[in-house]
């Protein structure tokens, strides 16, 4: 009786793989909305809870170069914030506005209303900003 022992006579072949630069380039392309298609708002995110005195963002979609204005209202008096000022989408419909909750705020839920038009169309949004006592 007889046998024979290879040990690591035999290799895997593994083939190499190629990538081009074009390979690794993903491109976004935009698509612009029609004259009169329907002008959409929803909220993409929003921070809350918050506590008095700091910052707040909220970030929405709509459609691209729709001129958008927000109001935070506390207790039904609107924010002054410089941060609440009218913005228009960019390109792909994106909208954020980043403001100071006054600290003088009192906790509870607030409307934070978002109205964006295009062409005669307008959409409108309403999230709750919670503010909440500071965690000690």
């Amino acid at each position: 009786m007889g046998y024979v022992w290879l040990n690591g006579q035999m290799s895997a072949v593994v083939p190499e793989a190629t990538v081009t630069p074009n390979d690794a380039v993903v491109q976004i392309k935009h698509v612009k909305p029609a004259e009169d298609a329907a002008t959409g708002v929803s909220i993409q995110s929003l921070t809350s809870p918050i506590t008095p005195g700091s910052n707040a963002s909220v970030t929405v979609k709509t459609n691209s170069d729709a001129t958008c204005s927000i109001t935070a209202e506390y207790d039904e008096k609107a924010s002054t914030d410089s941060g609440l000022s009218p913005k228009i989408a960019d390109e792909f419909g994106i909208v954020m506005w980043v403001w100071t909750v006054e600290a003088s705020v009192p906790v509870g839920e607030w409307p934070v209303t978002i109205t964006c038009m295009r062409n005669e169309q307008s959409g409108v949004v309403v999230g709750n900003l919670s503010v909440v006592y500071p965690a000690n």
